[in-house]
């Protein structure tokens, strides 16, 4: 004995009238999908422009004959899965004043032009000899004490 399903008795899709045709999709929802169109659209931008968008971080410049900053640039990452590391730019000022503070037995890393956590800590020590704000950047009174070392010596210069 076998079963038998009729389809004819039971159709699979119900009559619909079609729409006359002076009716398109309704004004909601042709106005939904405008919205969502602009709004993929401005997530689109913003993804873009957060991927591509080129930071610059600066430090505080050292005065006098150091006058640059140093400065650090964030390259856009080729693949936002593995980002690259940022860029450091060496400046000519940093390494002279890396160089100086060497001369002193201040700084004793590498002499490479990047304002790194070593030559920051030089100019502590140097701040903190010449009875100033340990703040670790260069401004006007650290330079000074700089050079007046650099012309007269100090205790430091012994090792």
């Amino acid at each position: 004995m076998s079963t038998q399903y009729h389809t004819e008795d039971y159709p699979s899709r119900r009559y619909q009238a079609p729409r006359p045709a002076n009716q398109g999709p309704s004004g909601y929802r042709i106005t939904a999908i405008i919205i969502g169109t602009v709004i993929a659209a401005a997530l689109v931008v913003l993804a873009t422009v957060g991927l591509t968008h080129q930071h610059t971080t600066t430090t505080a410049a050292p005065a006098a004959s150091t006058s640059a900053p140093a400065s650090t640039a964030t390259t856009p990452a080729a693949n936002p899965a593995h980002p690259s590391t940022p860029a450091v730019v060496p400046s000519a000022s940093v390494k002279k004043l890396q160089q100086e503070l060497g001369q002193l037995n201040y700084y004793e890393g590498p002499v490479d032009g990047v304002m790194g956590p070593q030559t920051t800590a030089a100019i502590k020590d140097l701040q903190r000899q010449a009875g100033l704000p340990q703040t670790g950047t260069m401004n006007s009174a650290t330079q000074a004490a700089l050079d007046n070392y650099l012309v007269h010596g100090n205790n430091q210069m012994a090792g």
